[in-house]
């Protein structure tokens, strides 16, 4: 399904809440501003949501080499947050920089596009997405996030 501009926050909202074991977010950058409203703080809510009914939340996030960049800046703060509330994180190496943006919910549907988890990207820009629901894909998308930082 084509998931234009800010169908692609309704549908990912509505794959987090329906989620029943696993949520596996791999993106270059989330920033939340820690306003209740705004879309990511809002993602956010409803990763913490799902892992707290025992749904496995795990979300990988870009790190560069330059320690004051705002994409590390604003994921440390999202990992942080994302953290407390259970969820697992991982930051990428900071060799090589994680463009992807993709989401993979129950192994079985997979979001991926040019979404980048910021209000900017989910409320007003001109962004396009892709969900598939098959599980074959789901599963290459998982292989693929676990070439960017390999499970423990």
């Amino acid at each position: 399904r084509v998931l234009k501009d800010r169908d692609y926050f309704r549908g990912l909202i509505r794959a987090i809440d329906g989620a029943q074991r696993e949520i596996v977010i791999c993106t270059y950058l989330f920033r939340a501003n820690g306003h209740p409203g705004s879309y990511p703080d809002r993602v956010i809510e409803r990763l913490l949501r799902a892992a707290g009914r025992g749904v496995r939340v795990e979300v990988i996030l870009e790190r560069s080499e330059d320690p004051i960049d705002a994409v590390n800046r604003d994921n440390e703060a999202t990992r942080l947050r994302l953290e407390r509330g259970g969820v697992r994180t991982k930051m990428d190496s900071p060799r090589r920089t994680t463009h992807a943006k993709l989401a993979v919910v129950d192994r079985r549907y997979t979001f991926v596009g040019s979404h980048n988890l910021t209000h900017s990207a989910l409320k007003y820009n001109r962004e396009f997405s892709i969900l598939i629901d098959s599980p074959a894909v789901a599963e290459e998308a998982l292989r693929y996030i676990r070439t960017v930082v390999p499970e423990d």
